[in-house]
C-alpha cells in the first residue's frame, strides 16, 4: 500500500507547476496512492547519531531540535537526514531520461521526561529566550553558537531527577517497594516521608511545534529561514477530525494519579 512509485501520474510540466508552488504539493498530488514519507526511529544517543550520519553519506539537519544535551533528558530532541533525490519518470517522458524528485528522509528522535504545565512553561519560557538570541540557520554556519546559547539559557533548567520531582516540574508514577507490607498512609507525601513508593518517570509521547515545524522545514529547501510562526485553530480541526482532541497533560496526569491511588489502595 504504502510502497513508492518511482512512475509519476503527470507530465514533467504539470510537476513543475505544483513543486514551485510547494514542494509537498507534488509530493501528494503527482504519484500512485500514499506512500511513506518517513520513518522516525527512536535513539538512546541522538548526538552520536547527528556526528555518525555523515560517515554513511547522509546529510544531517544542521542542528537537533529540542532541548540541549542534559543528564536527565527532557521533552524531545529530533534530527533527521535530508530527503533523498531520486529520479523519476513522468508521463510521456522519454524513457532514456529521468526527473528528480526530492521528498522521502529520516527521522531520528530521542525522548525523555514529560513535563509538568510548569516544567513546560518554563521550557517554552527558555526556548523563547534562545531564539530571541539565536536563530539556527539552515546550512549549519552557526551550529556550534547556537548549541551554545542553548546550553547557556537552559543551565536554569533544574538536572537532577529529585529536584525535577520534587519541584513538580516532571511527570512520575509510584509504585510500591514492597507490595505485601500494610501502610496506613493517606497522601503521595506520607508514601515518600516513609520511603514506601519507587519513582518512575513518564516518557514524554506527543511532538513538539516547533521541531516538528524544523524538520520538515529542512527538508525543503537549505533556503529557508528556520522562522515558524504558531497559528493554531483547534475548534476548526476537532470540526474536521468529528471528534475533540486530547489534552496530554491531562493523560499524563490521569497516569500519574492512578498509579498514586493504586498504592493508597494497599
Amino acid at each position: 500500500t504504502f510502497k513508492w512509485h518511482d512512475q509519476a501520474l503527470v507530465d514533467e510540466q504539470f510537476y513543475k507547476a505544483l513543486h514551485n508552488e510547494h514542494p509537498l504539493i507534488a509530493d501528494i498530488v503527482c504519484f500512485k496512492g500514499p506512500h511513506i514519507n518517513h520513518l522516525t526511529p527512536r535513539s538512546l544517543d541522538i548526538d552520536d547519531c547527528q556526528a555518525t550520519m555523515p560517515k554513511y553519506k547522509m546529510n544531517p539537519k544542521a542542528v537537533i531540535e529540542g532541548p540541549p544535551k542534559r543528564q536527565n533528558p527532557i521533552l524531545l530532541r529530533q534530527t533527521a537526514f535530508k530527503a533523498l533525490t531520486e529520479e523519476i519518470r513522468f508521463v510521456n517522458q522519454n524513457h532514456d531520461s529521468a526527473g528528480k524528485h526530492t521528498a522521502r528522509f529520516g527521522e531520528i528522535e530521542q525522548r525523555g521526561l514529560a513535563l509538568t504545565k510548569k516544567g513546560r512553561l518554563l521550557y517554552d519560557d527558555l526556548l523563547n529566550q534562545v531564539r530571541a538570541r539565536i536563530m539556527p540557520k539552515p546550512d549549519g554556519s552557526n551550529a556550534a553558537e547556537y548549541y551554545k546559547v542553548l546550553a547557556e539559557v537552559f543551565a536554569v533548567f533544574p538536572d537532577d531527577e529529585q529536584t525535577l520531582h520534587d519541584e513538580a516540574l516532571a511527570y512520575y508514577t509510584y509504585s510500591l517497594k514492597d507490595s505485601k507490607v500494610k501502610h496506613h498512609a493517606k497522601t503521595l507525601q506520607e508514601l515518600l516521608d516513609q520511603d514506601l513508593v519507587n519513582i518512575h518517570p513518564i516518557i514524554y509521547e506527543d511532538f513538539l511545534p516547533v521541531s516538528a515545524a524544523g524538520i520538515f522545514q529542512s527538508n525543503l529547501s537549505d533556503k529557508e529561514a528556520e522562522v515558524f510562526q504558531a497559528s493554531p485553530n483547534q475548534a476548526i480541526f476537532e470540526q474536521q477530525l468529528g471528534a475533540e482532541v486530547f489534552d496530554d497533560f491531562d493523560l499524563y496526569e490521569g497516569i500519574r494519579t492512578e498509579s498514586i491511588a493504586a498504592c493508597l489502595k494497599q
